[in-house]
């Protein structure tokens, strides 16, 4: 008799787990801090300057794994745990921008621009996209959350050792379709590199090598180029973070 009940209650379960009964379905969820894997990964590649390499890898279990290479202020690896916030900023920037949709490669004819490799993972499956200038917007977004995540932990990845290299500086306000790192990696002769983003609106404070040219050749220089707006002196350098 206790068997026959068993079996029943056997019975009951699997009739109420059908695929119509919704509430014992699991349903598809974003991977949580502690999920095994990685979630994207970007990794800097050089040039015949100063361009800082590095790997970034964002972990489904919350971690970040940053890894030095060179012209970067902190080399070799360094862990570090993600607060739930910033996982989650990760996690939707990865979805929205969709990196499986491009293709492996994004064509560029600008020479010596560092290459820079976005990989995606997903159940077991990778799918890398490299570009140099030219990387369409979105990724460049997710580019850039992965950087200022890194550098809220204490990480310099745009300054690090590049703006040693650099002896003198200005600020520029570009179109808003400029991408100022692939802008200041057209320069292929001179050494030119992003230090600061100062606004929404495009300005940033570009560095180069005083001793290539001066600060009036190099502002004359850029005000006569493509998607400047303006250009001026940076007289407050030290006070600017």
């Amino acid at each position: 008799m206790k068997h026959s009940f068993f079996f029943l209650l056997l019975a009951a379960i699997v009739v109420a787990c059908t695929p119509q009964n919704t509430i014992c379905a699991q349903q598809p969820t974003a991977p949580a801090p502690g999920s095994a894997g990685n979630l994207i990964q970007l990794e800097t590649g050089g040039c015949r300057g100063y361009c800082p390499m590095y790997k970034l890898t964002f972990r489904n279990d919350g971690v970040l794994e940053y890894f030095g290479i060179r012209h970067v202020e902190k080399m070799g690896a360094v862990m570090i745990r993600l607060s739930t916030e910033e996982f989650s900023q990760i996690l939707k920037e990865v979805r929205k921008v969709d990196l499986w949709q491009y293709p492996a490669e994004i064509p560029s004819t600008v020479v010596d621009a560092p290459v820079h490799t976005y990989t995606v993972f997903e159940g077991g499956k990778t799918h890398s996209v490299k570009g140099t200038a030219g990387i369409p917007k979105p990724i460049m977004a997710l580019e850039t959350l992965m950087q200022d995540i890194t550098e809220a932990h204490g990480i310099a990845v745009r300054k690090g050792a590049e703006s040693k290299v650099t002896t003198a500086q200005v600020i520029v306000k570009f179109n808003m379709d400029v991408n100022a790192k692939q802008f200041c990696a057209q320069f292929t002769d001179l050494t030119v590199r992003t230090v600061t983003h100062l606004s929404e609106d495009n300005t940033w404070v570009i560095g180069f090598k005083s001793s290539e040219l001066t600060e009036e050749q190099f502002i004359g220089l850029l005000k006569d180029m493509d998607g400047v707006l303006a250009v001026e002196a940076n007289t407050q350098v030290k006070d600017r973070n």
